[in-house]
């Protein structure tokens, strides 16, 4: 709320002299046009993930006031060493409006520069609004631990600032690819299987287990993990299970992925973690 405040100037004469007088200073507080608030729906984060919005809007005057514009910076900011702001959001879809709790209509985000733009048409007096609207994480966005996703809206012609904080998920993501050499393979000879894992999260993923049923049996099986052999496994009617079930003398782990922000551009890149498993046999 702003504050008004205000002194009075009194001239008066008496006889042949002029004099003033002033007042004490009077104050009294103007209410904001517009009382705002605004939080995501979503508590975290990952890659390509679709965050959701929510603005409510209050108009505390007394008249009603129009074509209201609502400007969200879609969480920019300048990476170290750049020049230029970069958005880790994406508007997507139109937003919805809601007047005192009914659906009203749909707005279509407008690009401006510092993120996108509604224009919400009318808000009558003491009418309540909510604004709700979707953005989706793009490659501009941290996505090491810690990191955090802040966008600020600006509201009105007298703006009124409102920010919502998303931090990044903690999480593992595993993708496991699988690859026979040699192709053919003929009876009596050696086939080879290899496994190559991949964590694309910030965390570590622990405590794997990898089974496979092998169409055919296979003799002298032998397999190493990341290039070192390991004797922990059973292959049993065709079925591999690495590390052999209940025993914990081996632990197979995949590393966090790591993440490398292109100091001028602020882009994102991310190498994966991984572990490589590699079992011979001969046919």
């Amino acid at each position: 709320m702003a504050i008004i405040t205000n002194q009075a100037n009194l001239t008066y004469t008496y006889g042949a002299t002029t004099a003033s007088v002033r007042s004490n200073v009077a104050a009294t507080e103007l209410a904001a046009a517009l009382d705002a608030e605004k939080r995501a729906l979503d508590g975290s984060y990952r890659a390509a993930s679709t965050l959701t919005y929510v603005i409510s809007l209050r108009n505390e005057s007394e008249t009603a006031l129009t074509n209201v514009p609502v400007t969200d910076d879609l969480g920019a900011y300048v990476p170290e060493g750049g020049t230029d702001p970069v958005a880790p959001l994406t508007a997507v879809d139109p937003a919805a409006l809601y007047l005192d709790g009914e659906f009203s209509e749909t707005l279509t985000p407008e690009p401006v520069q510092g993120g996108v733009r509604f224009t919400i048409p009318a808000i009558p007096a003491g009418a309540d609004v909510l604004l709700i609207y979707k953005a989706q994480v793009n490659g501009f966005a941290p996505m090491a631990q810690g990191g955090a996703i802040t966008n600020t809206a600006e509201i009105g012609a007298d703006p009124v600032t409102v920010s919502a904080t998303v931090p990044v998920d903690s999480f593992a993501h595993l993708t496991i690819e699988k690859e026979m050499t040699p192709d053919p393979v003929s009876p009596g000879g050696t086939l080879t299987a290899a496994f190559t894992v991949e964590n694309s999260g910030n965390e570590p993923a622990t405590g794997l287990q990898l089974t496979d049923a092998f169409p055919i049996p296979l003799t002298d099986v032998a397999v190493t993990v990341n290039g070192a052999p390991v004797t922990d496994f059973t292959f049993e009617d065709a079925l591999l299970t690495l590390p052999a079930a209940g025993s914990a003398a081996t632990t197979l782990t995949v590393p966090a992925a790591t993440f490398a922000q292109d100091p001028e551009t602020g882009a994102v890149t991310v190498s994966p973690g991984t572990l490589t498993v590699v079992v011979t046999g001969t046919v």
